[in-house]
């Protein structure tokens, strides 16, 4: 049942799904301002002692009050589900902001020095954030940074949710410290402060510092690797970042930074080259050298008390900016980081000349790249500018109008009583392309767009459009189904299962050079790699996808698990020629991933589609007919949200369009009936029955169809 209120918020949309709870977006009709709400799901419940150790990590969030902590309003409990309220950040996430690339470095040192006494403030009061990660920074509307999420990842591990267990982790293994992987009870905020040099990391270059294809490989990365020279990711920061990473990441608390304040301001202080580095003696220098290391970047030692255990430790305090030297320390000579950073402030200083430029200047070049741009998308949109004073078409009736085209989709191929039909997408021109009555699957449209290719039994057809003649590729002796079939979005790559066991992946040109009948051992013979022609799966595949971007691959598995059979989706990277892939993620559907409505009684996925980033669509399975709900899920969050254009069930045969802009899906009410295509526009998927569209094919074509449509989108040309 959709939640409408909770307490006394009125639920508007779900923001999220995550391991620990669901987010929602909610109003406070006695402050009169939205909110999000942090509700619990009900099968929590059964945890012992659980409601007290929530509500007691939820009144230590609330007592934390600092202007870059995200304040807590209320807490309760309604229905057996704790919940926590908090302000609505409307400026979304750290997250999100990072797959556009890396971030400025005068932007991360601003965040930082932001952040810094928010965590300084929680680690006073004994408080470990225990989860600093992209996805737990969040941004006002203003843009100004917060710290979310205190005190409930320390909740997740008093409730025995953050144990590995079936090959996975709960947290966050690419920013978890050393202390925290080894399953240290008493780590302290100093846990926090190498997260915070793992984001950093990643801001400024775009990537973790360690990523591996499963949990465990990175946690070992963490224990082991030194860090990675970040340089060699961006050249442009300055040399003496690293010893500020290196620092900070240090796999020894006691060799790291011990407030997140002298980490910020270290920072600071290489980015704007007020540092110094100790004097060392020529025995210090050649030790280091031996060792292979370089000197590193140190500050005066100042005593400090770090609140979680009271002890004395040393901290790390910048050099003044008047460079005068403090216990010990000596002006050194001019070094390599020096002059870095030197150099940096140079090429500033020039770019700032550019200020002198009068505003006509300005005005003339804006003008320039307006015009420029213009032309370039004109051109991308069919022709340059005065194009469209060609010749008319003489082919072309007069009036008439060129077909719809949506998401850069112009055309769509579907299956009906067993026989492929196509249509525009506002289902005119509908038309039948085959009429043999056999057994079809596995529809995709040509690289050239002329043919529909599809697979009947152990054989690859293709029905051509302009002639509806019917060419046999191959048939493949001794497989009885070819179960799963894509063309990669460049056209250059196919991938084939056989029996649902094998996979191959070919060249497409090579489809050609098939005989009418062929043995599986031809395919290999025309295989680009051995290793994947075949590669073989221990669990049955369904189907598999392409991403639009490069060698992955999101295949769906049924897999056995306790006795039963589950659908399961993994993404792999066949980039490299090797004995096996790279897994870059596994899905399990388990309550902390999914909301598929009726997933573990019928644990059944009916179609996976991939758009052109890095989010799945998921349809579900309800009723016999393969309906069900829909759900987005994001390989980069881990998040999974349902989503229902129509609104309550049922949906089928969801696709993305080519660009990952539209959503094509068949509907048909829970409680049967006709069946019709719709459309909608990813964008507005929170605004449900906004502005979906439907095909318009004869009233009572589909009916209430009960085999899957398979539809298949041309790419427009």
């Amino acid at each position: 049942m959709e939640l409408k209120q909770i307490g006394r918020y009125d639920i508007k949309s779900l923001i999220g799904q995550g391991g620990m709870s669901a987010v929602y977006l909610g109003y406070d009709p006695r402050a009169l301002r939205e909110v999000a709400i942090k509700v619990l799901p009900p099968y929590y419940s059964h945890a012992d002692k659980f409601r007290e150790r929530f509500e007691r990590e939820a009144l230590t969030i609330a007592l934390l009050e600092h202007p870059a902590i995200v304040p807590v309003y209320d807490m309760g409990e309604e229905d057996g589900q704790p919940y926590i309220v908090m302000r609505y950040m409307s400026g979304g996430s750290l997250a999100e902001r990072l797959k556009r690339g890396p971030i400025f470095i005068k932007e991360c040192v601003d965040m930082y020095l932001r952040l810094a006494p928010a965590l300084d403030t929680a680690h006073a009061r004994g408080v470990t954030h225990r989860d600093v990660k992209p996805d737990n920074l969040l941004f006002d509307k203003y843009g100004n940074v917060f710290l979310s999420d205190f005190g409930l990842a320390r909740l997740r591990e008093t409730i025995g949710f953050a144990n590995i267990s079936d090959g996975s982790i709960m947290g966050t293994p690419a920013y978890m410290s050393p202390e925290q992987i080894q399953g240290d009870r008493q780590i302290d905020g100093r846990s926090d402060i190498y997260s915070l040099g793992v984001v950093l990391y990643h801001m400024l270059c775009g990537s973790v510092p360690f990523s591996g294809s499963t949990a465990a490989s990175i946690m070992m990365m963490h224990l082991i690797n030194p860090v990675p020279q970040i340089r060699e990711q961006n050249q442009s920061l300055p040399v003496a970042i690293q010893s500020v990473l290196e620092k900070a990441m240090a796999k020894n608390p006691d060799d790291r930074y011990q407030t997140a304040g002298d980490f910020a301001k270290a920072f600071q202080a290489v980015t704007t080259g007020v540092y110094k580095k100790l004097s060392l003696s020529g025995a210090e220098n050649k030790n280091l050298s031996r060792q292979g290391k370089r000197p590193t970047l140190i500050y005066p030692p100042k005593q400090s008390t770090f609140p979680s255990n009271g002890q004395s430790v040393a901290s790390a305090t910048p050099v003044p900016a008047d460079g005068t030297p403090q216990d010990g320390i000596s002006s050194a000579p001019p070094t390599a980081d020096a002059a870095n950073v030197l150099s940096a402030n140079r090429f500033l200083s020039f770019f700032r000349t550019y200020r002198t430029i009068p505003l006509w200047g300005w005005l003339l070049s804006l003008a320039a790249v307006i015009i420029l741009s213009l032309t370039l998308i004109q051109g991308l949109r069919g022709g340059f500018p005065f194009s469209s004073l060609k010749a008319p078409n003489p082919t072309q009736a007069a009036g008439s109008l060129s077909p719809l085209s949506l998401g850069q989709a112009d055309k769509l191929a579907f299956l009906h009583a067993s026989e492929i039909w196509t249509s525009n997408l506002d289902g005119s021109s509908l038309a039948q392309l085959t009429s043999d009555a056999s057994k079809k699957s596995n529809l995709h449209w040509s690289p050239d767009g002329q043919s529909v290719l599809y697979t009947s039994g152990n054989c690859l057809k293709m029905a051509i459009l302009e002639t509806q003649q019917i060419r046999s590729l191959t048939c493949l002796a001794g497989v009885i189904s070819i179960n799963a079939f894509d063309i990669s979005a460049d056209g250059l790559k196919l991938a084939l299962g056989l029996d649902q066991t094998s996979l191959y992946l070919l060249p497409y040109a090579q489809l050609f050079n098939l005989r009418p009948s062929s043995l599986p051992e031809e395919l290999s013979t025309l295989a680009e790699c051995s290793y994947f022609a075949p590669y073989r799966t221990a669990d049955a595949f369904k189907t598999v996808t392409w991403s639009l971007a490069d060698d992955r691959l999101a295949m769906l598995y049924s897999r056995l698990v306790d006795g039963l059979r589950r659908d399961e989706v993994s993404i792999l990277d066949f980039s490299q020629c090797a004995p096996a892939p790279q897994v870059v993620k596994q899905i399990s559907p388990t309550y902390f991933l999914f909301t598929l409505r009726g997933y573990f009684d019928h644990p059944e996925i009916s179609s996976l589609s991939w758009d052109n980033q890095d989010q799945l669509l998921l349809n579900g399975y309800i009723n016999t007919a393969g309906f069900g709900d829909l759900q987005v899920y994001n390989l980069d969050l881990d998040l999974g949200q349902a989503v229902a254009p129509n609104g309550s069930c049922c949906y089928r045969d969801a696709h993305w369009s080519p660009d990952g802009s539209y959503l094509f899906y068949s509907y048909q009410p829970e409680a049967g009936g006709e069946v019709s295509l719709y459309y909608t526009p990813t964008s507005q998927l929170d605004q449900p029955s906004g502005s979906l569209a439907s095909l318009a094919l004869p009233a009572g074509f589909l009916s209430a169809s009960p085999e899957s449509l398979q539809p298949a989108l041309r790419t427009v040309h």
